[in-house]
């Protein structure tokens, strides 16, 4: 979906992504670093260009770049798709930071604001492949609760793979946000002295 939300935090921001976006979206997905959980994605630019098309047309679905603000230089993807006004939910994934980023907490935390602040949802949640435990793992120390294993839900190279269903509810970000908060300021202050120049 073509959209104008856009939210800036410490050391980092969300911003739509956009048909420009396509050659960096392709090369993050593709990374043999990062592509081990993740769908698997056409190293075709064009392809990524095609599949933009789609979601520029797809409702209640946004995509952001997460990029420094030091420099605008991109640091991933995330997205907010499948938001049910009624129910005043939706999921979050397309999670993909570049490897070596310091980006985790503080895009995490700038997703649940939007979720939670511009979008006015009482529940987001994800789903991620239970191998992943360092992921799942962080979700948990972020505050989520966890929902349900689904079996078999998600095909990887045709591998069946289980997903672990965690929580965030608007409640729940009452408390959680303040810590998780902290957590991406205190990242951010890594990021800014490892942007500092040299001494001469």
């Amino acid at each position: 979906m073509r959209h104008d939300v856009a939210l800036d935090g410490f050391a980092f921001r969300l911003r739509p992504v956009t048909a420009d976006d396509a050659a960096y979206i392709t090369a993050l997905r593709t990374d043999p670093r990062l592509a081990r959980f993740i769908n698997r994605t056409s190293p075709d630019v064009d392809a990524q260009r095609r599949w933009l098309e789609t979601y520029f047309a797809t409702p209640a679905d946004y995509y952001f770049i997460v990029e420094r603000r030091a420099d605008g230089a991109p640091e991933g993807t995330l997205a907010i798709s499948d938001v049910d006004g009624a129910a005043r939910r939706a999921e979050w994934g397309r999670w993909v930071l570049r490897h070596g980023s310091l980006a985790a907490a503080e895009s995490a935390w700038l997703v649940y604001r939007v979720a939670f602040e511009r979008l006015g949802l009482d529940l987001l949640y994800c789903r991620t492949i239970a191998a992943n435990q360092r992921v799942v793992s962080f979700h948990a120390g972020c505050g989520l609760s966890t929902h349900a294993t689904l079996a078999g839900r998600a095909v990887l190279d045709g591998v069946p793979h289980d997903l672990v269903e965690q929580h965030m509810t608007h409640a729940a970000w009452s408390t959680c946000g303040p810590r998780l908060g902290a957590q991406a300021e205190r990242a951010a202050a890594l990021v800014a002295r490892s942007s500092r120049p040299a001494p001469a």
